[in-house]
């Protein structure tokens, strides 16, 4: 710290940023963008600040605190002071949808942990599709509700049901389905014994959450649902992060399962008959 004939303290680039807690880098960005420019400089060019300089920095510092950007901030500082609390106003507003945003991406990392709970390492592309999903929710609900009877709807989005069951259903069917996928990257076949068990895992998943729901419905409105499933849903909001191979491979297990079971009721339907 140096002092000028008329008493005003001055400051070294160094010293200043030792006393204000701001870096010599971010002093000589802020005097390229024309933030704050130095009071002058000294006989061997270097820079340095004064006390207004002080004040003109707690200025820059309290709008980055309010989230202001560099170029708003140049814009205030450009303007009249009266347009301040204009513009406050509208960085409120920003920063209430901002924590918005924040209180989503906390919501949705929470949901992931309880998902992935117990399994081994997870894809990224399944990862990411569990965040879209979770991120598009009211979305796809929405889409839904305008193609499909709203008893199904709640059931699939777990209307209704207390927050730590939804949580646990969907944590088994994800470990279900990494459990299952696995076993399509090691080389199993189908119908293996071991792919079929963690496929009738699945199974007694959705028809835990579905059954209820489906059994209100009537044949018309099962087949009607089922054409809609398969023809109508927006890819781009119901994404699926299989590869081809791995879409195969849980439809040839689900086929299988479908299959088993309606051998196992005809035999039974079979036995009734010769029982009587």
């Amino acid at each position: 710290m140096e002092s000028r004939p008329d008493t005003e303290k001055i400051y070294t680039i160094g010293a200043f940023a030792k006393l204000t807690g701001v870096t010599e880098r971010t002093l000589r960005f802020y005097d390229r963008k024309d933030l704050l420019k130095p009071s002058g400089r000294n006989t061997q060019g270097h820079r340095y600040y004064t006390e207004r300089d002080l004040l003109r920095l707690q200025q820059i510092l309290t709008l980055k605190y309010l989230d202001f950007s560099l170029e708003e901030i140049a814009e205030q500082f450009a303007k009249p002071g009266a347009h301040l609390e204009q513009s406050l106003s509208l960085q409120y507003e920003l920063l209430k949808k901002k924590r918005q945003q924040l209180d989503q991406a906390i919501f949705t990392i929470e949901r992931l942990r309880t998902y992935v709970e117990g399994t081994e390492k997870l894809d990224s592309g399944l990862l990411l599709m569990f965040i879209h999903n979770i991120q598009n929710e009211e979305s796809q609900k929405q889409y839904l509700s305008e193609r499909m009877p709203s008893v199904l709807v709640d059931a699939i989005y777990h209307v209704g049901v207390k927050e730590e069951v939804r949580l646990e259903r969907e944590r088994r069917m994800t470990v279900t389905l990494i459990e299952l996928l696995s076993h399509c990257k090691a080389g199993k076949s189908p119908i293996d014994p071991e792919v079929l068990v963690v496929g009738s895992k699945m199974v007694e998943i959705v028809k835990e959450v579905l059954e209820p729901a489906i059994s209100q419905l009537s044949e018309q409105e099962l087949s009607k649902l089922e054409q809609e499933i398969e023809q109508n849903l927006d890819p781009v909001l119901f994404q699926i992060s299989l590869s081809k191979e791995e879409e195969a491979f849980v439809q040839a297990v689900m086929q299988e399962l479908e299959k088993r079971e309606k051998e196992i009721e005809n035999q039974e339907a079979r036995g009734n008959s010769d029982g009587h």
